[in-house]
């Protein structure tokens, strides 16, 4: 018998989650999870589109700033045919070549040229000053055509073609057209 004052019916608590509950929540933080991993795909993407942004601005703001000083100052500009279109410019040396052969005011021939390799295509430079030559990639991120030869417009204007890579596939590209002025032709 149960003493007066005591339930006749005990009932037993809930000590737990029942499978709704437990799977409604499975759902929920599976959501989050999923929300949150969408954001940082999104976030990776983007700073390699920046990226890639910045080394394409880099490369063209250095290969245009050579070019372009080395137009200016020339004393003569060709299109030659050394083992593939290359673009030569004798430039009086202001002191840029450093080399024991080639002395301040003397005449420098650099030549410019695009050049694949395993990683894209570079933006070459070749120096040379009295039999002693240096070649070395300048700027990298150019297609395999990234650098068609600059065309001359007459007047000492001479215009210049860049073609950088648009895209972290490595499909499709830029194009950026540049005018640099002959000093000396202009004035003539």
């Amino acid at each position: 018998m149960v003493p007066s004052g005591f339930p006749r019916h005990v009932s037993h608590h809930q000590s737990g989650f029942t499978m709704v509950e437990l799977m409604v929540a499975l759902v929920i933080g599976l959501i989050i999870v999923l929300g949150a991993g969408q954001l940082f795909l999104m976030g990776f993407q983007t700073f390699r589109q920046t990226e890639l942004l910045g080394n394409k601005q880099a490369a063209l703001t250095f290969a245009t700033e050579a070019l372009i000083r080395d137009v200016r100052r020339a004393s003569s500009l060709n299109v030659v045919n050394v083992n593939g279109d290359k673009f030569e410019v004798i430039v009086p040396n202001s002191g840029d070549v450093s080399s024991p052969s080639c002395n301040e005011g003397e005449d420098v021939t650099k030549r410019y040229w695009v050049e694949s390799s395993g990683d894209g295509s570079s933006l070459y430079l070749w120096v040379g000053c009295n039999g002693v030559t240096i070649e070395e990639p300048l700027a990298e991120g150019f297609t395999s055509n990234g650098f068609p030869m600059p065309t001359d417009e007459g007047g000492g204007v001479w215009q210049l073609t860049f073609r950088l890579v648009s895209s972290l596939e490595g499909t499709g590209s830029d194009e950026f057209v540049f005018y640099a002025v002959n000093r000396n032709e202009a004035i003539n």
